[in-house]
């Protein structure tokens, strides 16, 4: 689908941006998973006013403006990812983050005295 299809199928994309936009900072506030069923989106969406079918999702989302705020989508998982949609391993260990803080306020305390 070329991108002047999209548009003219009524579809307006910028809300559709936003409303990604959204969903994506209230997920991040809410230290949550970056992702919303697609059924549930398209349910926002229609709730906007923007007429969006599960059919055209796929291919709304692979260009700008949802490609900027959205991972590509894959039909079979049925969930729609919110770039950022990626798990960072730790890369410290509790006890050495622990240690860190401790020698920390080892320092700080010693320093606090000294004035």
């Amino acid at each position: 689908m070329l991108i002047f299809e999209v548009e003219s199928t009524g579809v307006d994309v910028g809300k559709l941006a936003a409303l990604a936009a959204f969903l994506a900072g209230r997920a991040e506030d809410a230290d949550a998973k970056k992702q919303i069923s697609t059924s549930a989106f398209i349910n926002l969406a229609r709730n906007l006013g923007v007429a969006v079918t599960a059919d055209a999702i796929g291919d709304l989302i692979a260009q700008p403006p949802l490609s900027n705020v959205l991972e590509p989508y894959e039909p079979m998982t049925n969930i729609i990812k919110f770039k950022g949609n990626t798990d960072v391993a730790p890369t410290m260990s509790v006890d050495k983050a622990e240690e860190i803080v401790s020698q920390n306020a080892k320092s700080a305390m010693k320093r606090g005295m000294n004035k």
